[in-house]
């Protein structure tokens, strides 16, 4: 069984300075969700960071190694990838995970 460490990915977010990008990703996604309970958008919340964490794992072994410089690249990319994908989305919809 292969084992897996679990990312910081505060420390992350911080590290590469895409906290508040990530921050306001998710205020976005939680405005085109519509009117949630705290126990569903705490879950979107997560979810987004367990994609975010997920698409770094991924890019991180597709290269083989990682900088700082990338992981900022990578995290740039997918928050791109999704405030395109929420301004796809109509509001209120609830189509995120």
């Amino acid at each position: 069984m292969e084992s897996t460490v679990r990312l910081d990915l505060t420390r992350i977010l911080e590290a590469t300075g895409e906290l508040q990008h990530f921050l306001d990703l998710g205020a976005a996604s939680l405005r085109a969700a519509g009117s949630l309970s705290q126990e569903a958008s705490e879950a979107l919340i997560f979810a987004m960071a367990d994609e975010l964490e997920d698409h770094l794992r991924a890019m991180r072994a597709r290269q083989g190694t990682a900088t700082i410089h990338d992981i900022r690249i990578w995290t740039r990319a997918w928050i791109g990838e999704q405030e395109a994908a929420l301004l796809e989305t109509p509001p209120g919809s609830g189509d995120r995970g």
